[in-house]
């Protein structure tokens, strides 16, 4: 009997289960199937390449949270600037009451001043971070030039628009340089006999640079659009232009007038300009979603000081130029709910780009898990079946040492017989 080579079959036997036991306790202890290249190297690769997903999206996630409360802190800002525009178009109604003194009208555009000032110190002070939030920087939208607001401009059956933007792109024309300004055109009355429409122009500014208010009459034939003597308008020469000094300035303001009728006497067009928008150095925030290179969510919140909304100069003067103070009013706090609607739907946005970064991190994480983890059950089992093994073997390798030492012995005995 061979006993010797029983001994190393369990041997060998033993030393595999001893192995298997060193696997088994190392992820047992651990948790993970792959603890190193060895164990899984076609798997370890890609459970790191998933990994990286994964801390890249929490940090992603993280990043637009970041953003989000930086449009948070903007919107609030934002807010307290539509409270006071609200306040400015009250005080600006309440100016447009005859029974105001003279004293009350000085308190009141003492108020509409400071507010003005106030919506600019919001605009330059609000910060996340340390990075400016409302001045432009944080925009790649273009700070608009000079231009005209058409707030009034009937256009009633059977007649035309008193002023008309279909003809010139550029129309109505300001100057860059132009001091703020509103304008009424009237269509008075129609005479037969000349078969011409009479309207009145009236331009006015309190700014110094402007001079006195303008008022002029002008007569525009019967379904024409351009007053008598000149000619029909063409891209770039507007039918009429106005002056500073009363006339004996620079051009400031030009528009085309539209084809009139009989049917349009009576009706009035009003014209509010509007400062050049200014903006800070800079351009839209750029967020990494950290789901890739170069994946970003971007975030634009334009400028919104006193100038970019149109309330820098909220003059209050006589009736027209009270009209233009609320006008201006009106068209910054429309200006300021659209720009607060825009915020709004980027913190939507964002919100949704952080939960599909959230859902993508765990399903990243779950495909991770099915490669690098240990399914601990099964190497219970394995462990508890190799332990059995191992104190099974090792008896064997006890008992066939003690059959081979009784061998030895018999065949002594015998050899010395």
């Amino acid at each position: 009997m061979d006993v010797l080579s029983l001994s190393g079959i369990a041997l060998n036997a033993n030393l595999k289960t001893q192995n298997a036991l060193m696997t088994e306790t190392e992820r047992l202890s651990s948790g993970l199937r792959v603890n190193t290249a060895a164990d899984d190297p076609s798997g370890l690769a890609i459970a790191e390449t998933l990994q990286t997903k994964v801390a890249g999206l929490d940090q992603g996630a993280l990043e637009i949270q970041n953003a989000n409360n930086a449009l948070t802190v903007a919107d609030g800002a934002m807010t307290t600037i539509s409270d006071i525009l609200q306040r400015m178009r009250t005080l600006v109604v309440e100016s447009r009451s005859d029974l105001q003194s003279t004293a009350d009208r000085n308190d009141t555009q003492s108020e509409l001043t400071q507010m003005s000032l106030e919506i600019n110190r919001i605009a330059q002070n609000t910060q996340f971070n340390g990075r400016n939030l409302l001045d432009g920087s944080a925009s790649s939208q273009l700070a608009q030039p000079t231009r005209a607001l058409l707030v009034v401009n009937p256009n009633a059956s059977g007649g035309g628009q008193i002023i008309d933007t279909s003809v010139d792109p550029n129309s109505p024309y300001v100057s860059p340089t132009a001091p703020q300004m509103v304008q009424q055109v009237s269509v008075d009355s129609y005479d037969a006999t000349s078969n011409t429409l009479n309207l009145t122009i009236t331009l006015g500014s309190q700014e110094p640079a402007f001079g006195p208010e303008q008022t002029i009459t002008l007569p525009v034939g019967n379904g024409t659009n351009f007053p008598v003597g000149f000619t029909p308008p063409t891209p770039g020469n507007p039918t009429f232009v106005q002056q500073s000094q009363n006339g004996g300035g620079p051009q400031v303001l030009g528009f085309n007038i539209g084809t009139l009728t009989p049917a349009d006497v009576g009706k009035v067009a009003i014209l509010v300009t509007l400062p050049a928008q200014s903006k800070a150095p800079g351009s839209a925030l750029d967020v990494n979603s950290g789901d890739g290179e170069g994946s970003i969510v971007s975030v634009d919140i334009p400028g919104v000081s006193a100038t970019n909304l149109g309330v820098n100069e909220v003059v209050l003067g006589d009736d027209l130029e009270n009209q233009a103070a609320e006008y201006r009013v009106d068209n910054a706090i429309e200006s300021l709910s659209g720009i607060r609607a825009t915020v709004g739907a980027q913190m939507v946005s964002l919100q949704e780009a952080a939960s599909a970064g959230n859902t993508a991190a765990v399903n990243y994480q779950t495909s991770e898990s099915a490669i690098r983890d240990a399914n601990i059950g099964a190497e219970t089992t394995a462990f508890t079946k190799d332990q059995i093994l191992n104190s099974f073997q090792t008896r064997i390798i006890a008992a066939t040492e003690r059959m081979s030492a009784i061998v030895a012995t018999l065949v002594a005995d015998s050899i010395v017989r």
